[in-house]
């Protein structure tokens, strides 16, 4: 049976048997959907027990989703392509098939929830985003182990085998398939270069930024990477990300200056890049004292 029920600003549409309803299509404007447990059926509650292949694909409102504990498997390409999802809420007893959130592009934080209804260690929901986000590693987003110190030994691994690749590496590739061009993007070696470094540096932002379990050699080495990166170097792209994508983030424009980012040459030249906009995080670096930069653990380093 199919059943439809309405939301704040659209419709779910649910497949019904005898035992359990899953969710099978949404239409409408939701930016924010709370997954129902159950739903009623000729007088019966039903519990809502999986998200359905393709159910939410592409739906380029939504930005928050929460899936409650009578959900137990999310299908194939369920939330694939929903480029505006940032958050969502979900239990650890759950089971997430292949390419269940690929091309989620700003999914930023996992909310994932103990047995216990307790919240997992924060860090961990940013981290397991990331994977999906910018490592597009399915085997790290696995909710049953994330948050152990395995899966953050494995985390870590991937970061630095990333990290260890060469910049260059695949251009050749791209050149052979004929991609130069391709949906006119910049595929010149110096704009391949620079995405391939802004990629990098925004992992080493979010492990630096949740840094549970962080051991202090790769700690160096990532901020190292953010540094020589810098406002004024040749390829600032650690500022240009921070500019381009988080540029009223008081905490982006902190971990630049705990990196050791901040210096006067640096400084003049964000405060000018930044121009009219980002009015909080420019008074942010104004007010910023380049002579506390020693208590930073970028010169703790001695890197």
């Amino acid at each position: 049976m199919y059943i439809e029920i309405d939301t704040a600003s659209g419709v779910l549409g649910l497949n019904i048997s005898e035992n359990e309803a899953g969710i099978s299509t949404h239409r409408g404007r939701d930016v924010e959907i709370n997954i129902p447990a159950s739903v009623n059926c000729a007088d019966k509650e039903v519990p809502v027990a999986y998200i359905g292949r393709k159910a939410f694909l592409s739906d380029k409102n939504i930005r928050q989703i929460l899936v409650p504990d009578s959900v137990i498997r999310i299908d194939e390409w369920a939330f694939a392509g929903c480029r505006a999802l940032n958050t969502i809420s979900i239990h650890r007893d759950i089971s997430v098939s292949n390419g269940a959130f690929k091309d989620c592009v700003n999914l930023e934080c996992v909310e994932l929830r103990e047995k216990d209804g307790s919240e997992a260690v924060t860090d961990t929901g940013f981290l397991l985003a990331a994977s999906i986000r910018l490592m597009e590693d399915r085997f790290l987003f696995d909710l049953t182990s994330a948050g152990s110190a395995d899966w953050y030994g494995k985390w870590d691994m991937r970061l630095k085998a990333i990290m260890d690749e060469p910049d260059e590496e695949g251009f050749s590739a791209l050149l052979a398939c004929g991609e130069e061009d391709y949906e006119g993007r910049d595929n010149s070696l110096d704009a391949y270069l620079s995405r391939r470094r802004q990629r990098k540096i925004r992992l080493c932002m979010v492990r630096l930024l949740h840094d549970h379990m962080l051991n202090e050699d790769l700690r160096k080495a990532l901020v190292s990477y953010i540094y020589e990166h810098r406002a004024g170097t040749q390829n600032p792209d650690s500022w240009i990300v921070v500019l381009n994508e988080h540029g009223d983030e008081e905490d982006y424009y902190k971990l630049l200056g705990d990196c050791g980012c901040i210096d006067p040459a640096s400084k003049e030249v964000m405060l000018k890049d930044m121009g009219e906009k980002h009015t909080l995080c420019k008074s942010f670096l104004i007010r910023y004292d380049i002579s506390s930069g020693g208590d930073s653990f970028f010169d703790s380093m001695s890197i």
